[in-house]
């Protein structure tokens, strides 16, 4: 990767829409150019350009965090088990006190228990887990960049 696609990057970051004609302008480069380092980018999977949905604005009002201690041995199955539920949005194997951390967004409290007691509990190989309740974003953001030095929004 070198500069040209990190300005790529950056741009579909803040709106996959961006026409590859505005691309090539602010980047200095053919639309065409545009175009095939994307296509490359596609095919070496260093992107994968997809609608990002609000859970908030379709009336997800349980988000949470939890965090999961699960039976030696057991972390891939178990996390096989986990990243097939809807409610799922984030799920990271981590180290630490814990073993896992899923972020989930449930309609509701009742949701989020019985998301909880009856379907993440019941799994095979999950010891404990511990929620943390999620009282107010400060950032939710997918602007990410291997270049820091030039990402304008961190």
């Amino acid at each position: 990767m070198d500069e040209i696609d990190s300005q790529i990057l950056q741009s579909l970051q803040k709106d996959g829409r961006t026409p590859f004609t505005t691309i090539a302008k602010q980047t200095g480069v053919s639309e065409s150019t545009v175009r095939a380092r994307y296509v490359g980018m596609v095919k070496a999977g260093i992107v994968n350009t997809v609608s990002i949905v609000d859970p908030f604005a379709l009336g997800f009002q349980a988000p949470a965090i939890i965090a999961i201690n699960i039976q030696a041995g057991m972390i891939d199955q178990v996390g096989n088990e986990i990243c097939k539920f809807p409610e799922v949005s984030y799920q990271a194997m981590v180290l630490g006190t814990f073993d896992m951390i899923v972020e989930v967004f449930c309609k509701d409290m009742v949701h989020l228990t019985d998301f909880i007691s009856k379907e993440l509990q019941s799994i095979p190989g999950v010891i404990n887990t511990q929620t943390l309740m999620v009282a107010k974003m400060f950032k939710l953001s997918y602007l990410w960049s291997p270049d820091y030095d030039n990402n304008e929004e961190n």
